[in-house]
């Protein structure tokens, strides 16, 4: 794990065996005593140079699940557009999910099993399994057929 930069309050990290974290991932885990933050990464994963996760409540990524460089997953917005407290909400990415460069996943998000995130895309929907999404909001452009994200 050499380069991980990891922030730690309140919070409960687990990482599967066979997970490979690449330089400079950021892990910014920051719950609250009475809920605190949960980070799971599966089995067999991987997450790419640059990668931030920030999480205030949950993220859970599955087994085999690939993540390239410069990616962000959070579950939280840190602040609200009306002065009031920041919104949660879990963020779930399933198994053998392929997440490309530069993705951006935002709370409240379910990517479902062996599904296929274009590189650039901004994930603000839910993903279906199998599905292949693209684009600024990311839209479903096929199913894909045969990718089995390492399993």
């Amino acid at each position: 794990m050499r380069g991980v930069r990891v922030i730690k309050r309140e919070a409960r990290i687990t990482i599967g065996q066979r997970t490979c974290l690449w330089p400079r991932v950021k892990f910014d885990c920051c719950g609250r005593k009475d809920r605190p933050a949960r980070l799971e990464i599966g089995n067999g994963c991987s997450i790419g140079d640059r990668t931030e996760i920030h999480c205030q409540e949950k993220i859970s990524i599955g087994d085999n699940t690939i993540i390239a460089w410069d990616c962000v997953i959070m579950d939280t917005d840190y602040h609200s557009v009306d002065g009031g407290p920041a919104h949660t909400k879990p963020v779930i990415i399933g198994r053998g999910v392929w997440i490309g460069c530069r993705v951006i996943i935002l709370k409240g998000i379910s990517i479902g099993d062996n599904a296929i995130i274009a590189a650039g895309s901004v994930v603000t929907k839910n993903v279906p399994p199998g599905a292949l999404v693209a684009g600024n909001p990311a839209i479903i452009k096929k199913q894909v057929s045969g990718w089995t994200g390492g399993n």
